[in-house]
């Protein structure tokens, strides 16, 4: 991947970018100066071929020749003056290269980062990204990340903005098992780059170790709590140049060993003996894989932190308020769809809040309905309508039809509130074309209790905040009703563990029950606990649950959050 062809081609195409906008100047003298050297070299070549000509052409005596006498002498003056123009021009550009050369590393990085996103494309077939999509966000973070007179804190203000930049514009379009990993690859080639990590220990990290040869691997010293696979990885470990002696360790301090290995969290606890000073980062993360793969999503969390910082292992919460600000009529919006979630309500409150209501047309692809949808977009696009397609795995014979369309918008003028939002399932079908030219979300909950809260409250309008004639118990009961909400979604991620039958609760049950709330709220002085716990537990969340014992936890959830101390007790918990 990072060969010196397309990544060092693409790092002078950013480099070019970034000093024309950080010193218009110096790119313009560099452009003059290549247009001048390619034009003296052209005026060397042809007086080369107009003297060949005249030789060619000579006949008799060639000093009797007094055109070609003449042409010599004109030839011998010009090319003496453009040799040294040549000469003063090449003079002048490494210098101007020498200083394009201190903005080097914000095109290294940002060529980096696009090969990561690149990449994106094997795990899955929607995460399809466009060079110029990237090189206008690379253009955006020049705008604006901080300024600063000295170069190198300007050179790192901008690295660190573009790099936050692509994690946040692509994760919306990720889904979460992903996101923990785009987090890492960007970390891990950056540190490559950077000359930082030891690639023979990330390829073990990445494949564990395989015993080819058992007959000659050390008997395993502690059979009773270490498995021969964890074994394997450890004798394996041991060829490693900084883990010599490792195997060894096992057997002379088992007992140190085995209170790391059955620690509840061993990449924070100490290593036994030597190995807790020898080990960096990566390598201690080297021990966890071998003996606890439970732990190695909690240790690449924190070598992610350590190394670029929180925030990159803290998904934004999807804001469809700003995906409208990012967009034009041009640009396609896509929602890769998660099972059991349809983004069509959001979609709905987002043309209220934006005031297309009224203009919005929403129509879910199937057989038959390519000409209908072919005619909303060509209405919408002169209207300046919102045109939902959902669905469109269901008609992938029309996707190349749709391409083009999508196509034409590139060389038209539409109506500048119009906007093609399109929903699809992941299918490796779908063009690519229509991934790379769209902005990309993904309707699955975020991962974690927080930030399914956080993504909760940005479905609420400010109208619905204010619309409670008892405003403080109800954004008491609201932030109840988002954490119930949100620990039911939890739940449902530890599959069997979490709820005895996996259950769809969506959006929709949240929205009726916050309904639901401010509605009872109103019209009673006395809050009806029973009647909204019935109707959220029993009715809303309970129409789903079908286990008996599954209910049994509902109802424990409920009657724990909406309760007169939720509303009376500060700090409540």
């Amino acid at each position: 991947m990072f060969g010196y062809g397309p990544v060092s081609g693409l790092e002078a195409q950013l480099l070019g970018n970034v000093v024309r906008k950080e010193r218009p100047e110096l790119e313009e003298q560099k452009d003059s100066l290549v247009m001048n050297i390619a034009a003296g070299k052209k005026k060397l070549k042809e007086l080369e071929d107009e003297i060949l000509r005249l030789l060619n052409e000579a006949t008799g005596s060639l000093l009797d020749d007094v055109q070609l006498v003449n042409t010599l002498q004109t030839s011998k003056v010009t090319a003496t003056e453009v040799a040294e123009q040549i000469e003063s021009s090449e003079t002048t550009e490494v210098k101007i290269d020498s200083a394009r050369e201190g903005y080097r590393s914000c095109a290294e990085r940002a060529s980096i980062l696009f090969f990561v996103l690149n990449d994106m494309g094997k795990i899955d077939p929607m995460y399809q990204f466009s060079l110029d999509a990237y090189i206008d966000l690379f253009n955006l973070s020049i705008e604006k990340s901080k300024r600063s007179p000295k170069l190198q804190e300007r050179i790192t203000n901008l690295n660190e903005y573009h790099t936050y930049a692509v994690y946040r514009y692509t994760c919306r379009g990720l889904f979460e098992r992903h996101k923990l990993l785009f987090s890492f690859q960007m970390c891990i080639k950056i540190l490559e780059v950077a000359g930082k990590l030891n690639m023979d220990e990330y390829n073990f990290f990445l494949r564990g170790g395989v015993v080819l040869d058992r007959e000659e691997q050390m008997d395993n010293p502690c059979p009773s709590w270490l498995a021969d696979v964890n074994w394997d990885n450890i004798t394996e470990l041991d060829k490693l140049t900084n883990f010599h002696g490792i195997m060894n360790s096992f057997e002379q301090y088992p007992k140190d060993w085995h209170a790391w290995y059955t620690n509840a969290e061993p990449e924070t606890a100490v290593l036994p003996v030597e190995w807790d000073n020898t080990c960096n980062e990566l390598q201690r993360m080297l021990i966890v894989r071998s003996l606890r793969q439970d732990r190695i999503a909690f240790c690449v969390t924190s070598f992610i932190v350590n190394n670029l910082g929180s925030k990159f292992v803290e998904p934004p919460v999807l804001d469809m308020r700003s995906v409208i600000d990012d967009s034009n009529s041009r640009t396609p919006l896509i929602f890769v769809l998660s099972p059991g979630v349809d983004p069509t309500n959001s979609l709905l409150q987002l043309a209220e809040y934006s005031g297309m209501a009224n203009s919005f047309l929403a129509l879910s692809l199937g057989q038959g309905q390519a000409p209908i949808a072919t005619r909303m977009i060509t209405e919408g696009v002169t209207e300046g309508n919102w045109v939902f397609l959902a669905n469109c795995h269901l008609s992938l014979s029309w996707m190349p039809q749709l391409d083009k369309l999508i196509e034409q918008l590139q060389v038209q003028d539409p109506h500048p509130n119009f906007r093609l939002w399109i929903s699809s399932s992941p299918h490796p079908d779908f063009p690519v074309s229509i991934l790379q030219t769209s902005i990309k979300m993904t309707t699955e909950p975020p991962k974690g209790i927080k930030a399914n809260m956080k993504r909760l409250y940005n479905l609420l309008t400010d109208q619905q905040f204010k619309r409670c004639s008892k405003p403080r118990k109800f954004k008491k009961l609201l932030f109840a009703l988002c954490f119930f909400h949100s620990i039911l979604l939890e739940r449902k991620k530890f599959q069997q563990l979490g709820w005895n039958i996996v259950y769809g609760f969506n959006d929709s049950d949240f929205e009726v029950s916050e309904n639901l709330l401010s509605i009872y709220l109103d019209e009673y002085d006395v809050t009806p606990w029973d009647a909204l716990k019935y109707l959220i537990a029993g009715v809303n969340y309970g129409g789903h649950v079908t286990d008996d014992w599954d209910r049994r936890l509902l109802s424990t959830y409920i009657n724990d959050y909406f309760c007169d101390k939720a509303v009376t007790t500060p700090y409540y918990k």
